[in-house]
């Protein structure tokens, strides 16, 4: 007894020595990266340190979080050590380019995640931590006990971690290319087998220091170069407060572009007017797919929250509202920052001389467009903007396009600060993505039955191999969609948590809540809310033209869309074989899909429709088949 006693205080040292070595190296990151800022040493150390800054750390973290194995934090730290499964580094990168693309509009994406938090606090966190599993998963397989629940709901958790995956990978591979010069598909591969590699260094580890130094990385990344615009542009340093400066400013210079006509009203997305880019309906959508999609993610309902007592468990989950509202406030601080920036540069006239030097970086990506062309120098940029009809000698602001999901990491460029700041964001974003991948990774070794060993050394060889298996071809399958680049980052990381709230939402609000829920209206409730989303998106993306004919009476399209439609349907059909019958489909088609929607919901706002389909079936099937309190489920 005295030697196992001896045993766990000595782990109990080691684990103390290793965080502490963890959080003062992490600290030594930020304290280096901010130094260099200062001398404006960006030049002389070069772009690639910054990448090999962010493997390093993310490693570091990784090995840390494996060698201390699973820990046991209180509710301030746990909270903090599960804000990076919240706001990954897809999220991190992606909301700020939303708000500055979309406007007002886009801050339905920060809205969702906070409700999310909070969602998770009242209904999801207590009742989970006393239920006794120690993930969904097991939540599951407790309280619906056989196969066909597992099997389900594994599929459902894959495919959405899988998504998970391809937008963190699109957003380390936009970075890659920016700091590596290569191409996007190299960065991202290099960046899938970094992931790899943590997965495996990291093991079956989950302390929370480790974990809750990527949320320190992400805020001091953030909020340093947010604070000096701040400092610099309002004589204020909180970005949250001074940030209404700039909204204010930002409207009186698109007012006096648009009175000296450098700006065109079609173009320009105000900040302070709401649903200018999506209808209000497809708002509410998405902050509801993203709330139900958060409080049910799985690889948030995980150790950290699990096994605690419901008072704890409540508490930590308030502190994950808590540090993810500081992030999230400060993403919209970004977003106005980056627009005022650019807009000052037109009101100045700018010239395609006068364009900055970031521009022309980000260009030769493809990533910053002039004019309708790639501003890859300021010969092209000319030559682009003189064959525009009436083109003057100034840039208007609807020339210059910039890629919406570089301006998380772009900000301290566009803002005009030194290049040091950005090494740090990309520091940040990197060690988030690399080892923020390893939970929805290991969820989905867990949900497919693998043992909770199988990361340690410990563990069985056979289920160590398996596990890699797993995650290896996880990893290769958000690589290969991340390549293809199949939309924005953000549309990418919001469909997989809109697929999670489709699919596992109803399920397991049932499973804590209503004791009739049985295993056969979990099962349908899965199949019912994921089949229908996907049935759904299918029909207005794929099958367009059925879709309209099939549920005309529920489209947003109206009387005049219908019968424009039947017009066009009709000339395809009266068309001859051949260029005309092919022109006259394309016609149809576009049609369609401009008005192939029930009520005008769209995208990740399918949730509106799927979420009622799953708890109407969980209700009706439970109902209808045996109670789990007298009878053994299937």
């Amino acid at each position: 007894m005295p030697l196992d006693g001896q045993s766990t205080v000595s782990e109990k040292k080691t684990g103390v020595v290793i965080s502490a070595v963890t959080v003062a190296g992490v600290v030594g990151v930020i304290v280096a990266l901010l130094l260099v800022a200062r001398l404006g040493a960006l030049a002389e150390w070069g772009d690639g340190a910054y990448w090999a800054a962010g493997i390093g750390t993310a490693a570091v973290i990784a090995l840390a979080a494996g060698l201390i194995g699973a820990g046991r934090a209180g509710p301030v730290l746990s909270g903090m050590s599960l804000v990076p499964s919240v706001i990954s580094g897809a999220f991190f990168v992606a909301i700020p380019g939303a708000v500055f693309a979309l406007g007002y509009d886009g801050l339905s994406y920060a809205l969702g995640i906070g409700a999310g938090c909070l969602l998770m606090q009242l209904l999801v966190a207590p009742r989970f931590a006393a239920s006794g599993a120690d993930s969904l998963p097991a939540l599951l397989a407790m309280r619906f006990p056989g196969r066909m629940v597992a099997v389900i709901s594994g599929a459902i958790i894959a495919a959405s971690m899988v998504v998970a995956a391809t937008a963190g990978l699109t957003a380390a591979g936009l970075i890659g290319t920016r700091l590596l010069g290569i191409g996007f598909d190299a960065a991202v591969i290099a960046a899938a087998c970094a992931v790899f590699a943590c997965f495996i260094v990291r093991g079956e580890g989950n302390a929370s220091i480790p974990n809750a130094m990527l949320y320190v990385l992400l805020l001091v990344a953030l909020l340093v170069p947010l604070a000096i615009v701040s400092t610099q542009w309002f004589g204020l340093p909180v970005p949250q407060i001074a940030y209404a400066n700039s909204l204010w400013q930002l409207q009186g210079i698109e007012e006096d572009l648009l009175g000296r006509d450098l700006a065109d009203p079609a173009y320009m997305r105000p900040l302070m007017t709401a649903f200018l880019t999506m209808a209000p309906i497809n708002f509410a959508g998405i902050v509801l797919a993203l709330a139900a999609g958060v409080a049910a993610l799985p690889n948030v309902l995980t150790a950290p929250l699990a096994q605690r007592p419901m008072r704890e468990a409540r508490h930590t989950a308030l502190w994950i509202l808590g540090w993810c509202v500081m992030l999230l406030t400060l993403m919209p601080a970004a977003a106005t920052y980056a627009r005022q920036s650019i807009a000052s540069l037109i009101a100045d006239g700018a010239t395609a001389s006068d364009l900055p030097r970031w521009a022309f970086a980000y260009g030769k990506l493809g990533l910053v467009e002039v004019c309708e062309r790639a501003a890859t120098d300021a010969a092209t940029v000319r030559a682009a903007c003189s064959a525009i009809p009436d083109a003057g000698g100034a840039l208007r602001l609807q020339d210059i396009a910039v890629n919406q999901d570089i301006i998380g990491f772009a900000l301290p460029e566009i803002a005009g600060l030194d290049g040091g700041l950005t090494g740090l964001l990309a520091v940040a974003i990197l060690s988030t993505v690399l080892v923020g991948l390893y939970a929805p990774i290991n969820v989905v070794v867990r949900a497919l039955g693998i043992d909770a060993a199988a990361g340690t050394k410990e563990g069985p060889r056979g289920t160590r191999n398996a596990s890699y298996v797993i995650a290896a071809t996880i990893i290769a399958a958000g690589a290969m969609l991340a390549v293809l680049r199949p939309a924005p980052i953000i549309d990418i990381a919001t469909g997989s948590l809109a697929f999670v709230a489709a699919g596992l939402f109803p399920t397991l609000i049932g499973a804590l809540w209503w004791a009739r829920a049985n295993a056969w209206g979990a099962s349908a409730a899965m199949l019912a809310g994921a089949g229908f989303m996907l049935l759904y998106l299918a029909g207005q993306h794929y099958f367009a033209v059925p879709f309209v004919e099939a549920t005309s009476a529920l489209s947003s399209g109206g009387g005049n869309g219908l019968e424009y439609f039947t017009e066009l349907k009709d000339a395809w059909l009266a068309a001859e074989p051949g260029a005309a019958k092919i022109a006259a489909w394309a016609a149809l088609d576009a049609q369609a899909r401009s008005m192939a929607d029930w009520w005008g919901i769209g995208g990740a706002a399918t949730v509106l429709l799927a979420l009622p389909v799953g708890f109407l079936v969980l209700v009706v099937v439970s109902l209808l088949t045996g109670d789990p309190r007298k009878a053994t489920s299937p």
